[in-house]
């Protein structure tokens, strides 16, 4: 079984993602700067509203998160179980957005910040262990901004062990997902191969066959369309697909791909 660590590991070797620097009008813009050793966010407190978090990888890689403490829970409470236990601290928050960073990228994504939650910010910097992940409370609070987010180019959803959503995606753009299941999810996007058949495909995701599925996707070109997050997340993904054609999107957490959680899509 996949745990959070290893799904988000997985994720941050296969997607390498590249944001589009698109205007969002009134939206806000917060930069999260993720370090080997910190991880920060500029201009704070950050009021409640839309908000585009612009996370940037300065000088190494991982994956950052962006999550909500459940009400009655602390900022404490949380710290102490992500490092003892990553995948029992998801009972105590919600991750709202994330993004797997390669050294020098950036990534941006839109959410609604909402008043009265406690929010924090968590750096994995690229570790496997847990006790070395950088934990930050976000400042937040101020008067409400009253910014909405732009219409999205497409809208995906994770439900449960489903993808739905648009079948068509923008080549360069704005795609907001929204995970309205039970169990958390990531959603990547790689290209089909020129040979590949759906059907081979299918059947490889089913089997969780990873040398069938390197024969018939790109995982070099692979895009992060969002990384995990938990039920309720909606997120604005500015994305840019490598090339237009055909994807496949997987969530592999826990194994969902061998559950039928992927779907066909063309990007154009």
């Amino acid at each position: 079984m996949r745990t959070f660590r290893v799904a988000v590991a997985f994720v941050a070797v296969l997607a390498a993602g590249t944001a589009v620097a698109a205007g969002q009008g009134t939206v806000p813009t917060v930069t999260v700067t993720a370090g080997a050793t910190a991880v920060s966010a500029t201009p704070t407190p950050v009021a409640p509203g839309a908000t585009r978090f612009e996370f940037v990888a300065d000088g190494t890689g991982g994956t950052v998160f962006l999550a909500a403490v459940k009400p009655g829970r602390t900022i404490d409470e949380v710290t102490a179980a992500l490092r003892a236990n990553p995948d029992a601290a998801l009972e105590l928050l919600d991750i709202v957005a994330s993004a797997s960073l390669t050294p020098g990228s950036r990534r941006a994504v839109t959410v609604d910040v909402q008043a009265g939650r406690t929010y924090l910010l968590i750096n994995d910097a690229g570790k496997e262990n847990p006790a070395e992940w950088i934990v930050a409370p976000l400042a937040t609070g101020g008067t409400p901004t009253g910014a909405t987010a732009p219409a999205a180019d497409a809208t995906v959803t994770m439900r449960d062990l489903r993808f739905g959503g648009a079948k068509a995606l923008p080549r360069s753009g704005t795609v907001r997902v929204r995970n309205v299941g039970w169990a958390p999810h990531f959603a990547l996007a790689a290209p089909l191969r020129t040979s590949a058949r759906k059907g081979a495909v299918a059947r490889a995701l089913l089997r969780g066959s990873d040398r069938a599925l390197g024969r018939l996707l790109n995982f070099r070109n692979s895009l992060e369309l969002t990384g995990v997050v938990t039920r309720g997340a909606v997120a604005d993904q500015e994305v840019t697909f490598g090339k237009r054609g055909r994807y496949v999107l997987v969530c592999f957490f826990e194994g969902h791909n061998a559950q039928g959680m992927f779907r066909f899509v063309n990007v154009r």
